[in-house]
């Protein structure tokens, strides 16, 4: 599947500048340790998946980005620069890029969801033979993942939304709707930004092959003070 690319969005784990709801509570050492463990999970995933691989970073004024990830990740990854002023922006570019060099089908998610299974990747690259794009909505009405197939790719899909807020997934839709795309939708799934998250992905995966995972070995380190946030958990279909 050489025609095919999976575009990673990553940030550096520096305290302060990752996972900062999930710091104001736990603290920003503590979220950074697991945004990094959450990363590290993602990619061992990966690695299973058919598919080239880029990791496109977050750059940081006065820091050089990409030789902290080679000094954490190694040097055996694709790393790319995010560009843009805004997500989407940086998103477009990405998936632009992907496109410009070649590659007929391109998934583009994010690094918040380790416990998302590369097999449903790799299922999301495989149907884009068959659909014109695909999309994995999130329980906080964001998406986690979005993908298309070259000739069905419209730039546009990713303005006139406002990053940041609850309802992203909506708007989304209702621009590739308004494009004719025929979409295949993945899964709803939980991407961890705050404790209430990071509750659920707790409980959601004590029997499940992730809890051989590093981050659900943090997760266990810190059972006391997760607990304290228990919650009834959405209904997750087949999970």
């Amino acid at each position: 599947m050489n025609d095919t690319c999976v575009l990673l969005f990553v940030k550096y784990p520096e305290p302060g500048r990752v996972k900062t709801r999930l710091g104001e509570v736990i603290g920003n050492d503590v979220a950074a340790d697991f945004y990094k463990r959450f990363v590290e999970d993602l990619l061992k995933g990966l690695a299973t998946v058919q598919a080239a691989l880029r990791i496109c970073y977050l750059p940081v004024e006065g820091h050089d980005v990409e030789v902290q990830l080679r000094d954490w990740l190694g040097n055996d990854y694709a790393f790319f620069p995010q560009e843009g002023a805004d997500l989407g922006e940086r998103m477009k570019a990405a998936m632009q890029k992907a496109f410009a060099d070649g590659f007929s089908r391109v998934v583009l998610m994010g690094s918040d969801i380790p416990d998302f299974p590369p097999e449903l990747v790799q299922k999301a690259l495989l149907d884009l033979d068959m659909k014109e794009a695909v999309i994995g909505p999130a329980y906080d009405g964001g998406y986690y993942l979005i993908g298309f197939r070259r000739e069905f790719f419209f730039p546009e899909v990713f303005d006139g939304i406002v990053w940041g807020e609850a309802d992203v997934f909506r708007p989304t839709m209702e621009h590739m709707r308004r494009k004719g795309l025929e979409v295949l939708r993945l899964p709803d799934w939980n991407d961890v930004d705050t404790i209430w998250d990071l509750n659920v992905l707790y409980r959601t995966n004590r029997n499940s092959s992730f809890r051989k995972s590093a981050t659900f070995a943090k997760l266990r380190e810190h059972n006391d003070m997760i607990r304290q946030y228990d919650l009834d958990l959405p209904k997750m279909p087949g999970r």
